[in-house]
């Protein structure tokens, strides 16, 4: 939008922006503390999945599924570990702004992780600054407490950066090709975005939730 095409610009020639309406700047400035634990949490699960040992299971599962590494680390693949709080601990942000990007919740134990156990997807706006993750628990993943099996995927829940019926999962990688050929092909979920790219096809995208909406 316009002001975030003044912030970055304005970012790029290092001039300091003062707001008319103090409430959005503030609202501005937590945004970007959002965006930056995001960040951050891209990083760190990224650097998990290709080097923690707990990943072990979960790097044999992308590539009996064939991502190899080049496709990994172009699309920012994570592994958020199966504990209670190795994230949290981390990254050394508020646990407010942890909770508020959806990277954390509150538990008994204080603030804890909310995802565990799973295959990261990071998903990016158009600009590829990161809005949230897609979850993929691994096949044979223990059930919950109650005796169910787990969500197969799990969403970043909505924020103030992340509403998943304004999302389109790849945009970021898919927009210039999808402008050059004037066509933009909607697909279901992640992965599928990531096979029709490995086929020279790199327009595809997918929605973030079960269904389509007008926006």
């Amino acid at each position: 939008d316009f002001q975030g095409a003044v912030e970055q610009l304005a970012a790029k020639s290092g001039i300091a922006l003062r707001y008319t309406d103090r409430h959005e700047g503030e609202r501005r400035e937590a945004r970007s503390k959002l965006r930056d634990a995001l960040a951050a949490a891209v990083d760190w699960y990224h650097e998990r999945l290709l080097a923690a040992p707990d990943a072990g299971a979960a790097r044999r599962y992308l590539r009996d599924r064939g991502f190899d590494g080049d496709t990994v680390r172009h699309y920012r693949l994570g592994w958020a570990p199966d504990d209670w709080d190795q994230l949290v601990r981390a990254l050394r942000f508020p646990p407010k702004v942890l909770v508020d990007a959806g990277l954390g919740r509150e538990g008994r134990r204080g603030t804890i992780d909310f995802f565990r156990g799973r295959v990261l997807f990071p998903i990016f706006d158009a600009s590829g600054d990161p809005l949230g993750f897609g979850g993929r628990i691994l096949p044979g993943a223990r059930p919950m407490p109650d005796g169910r099996p787990p969500a197969k995927y799990q969403n970043t829940p909505e924020t103030s950066l992340y509403r998943k019926s304004k999302v389109l999962y790849g945009l970021n990688w898919a927009k210039d090709e999808a402008v050059r050929t004037n066509e933009v092909i909607v697909c279901e979920g992640y992965t599928d975005v990531i096979g029709f790219a490995s086929v020279g096809m790199a327009r595809a995208v997918a929605t973030c939730g079960t269904a389509l909406t007008d926006e």
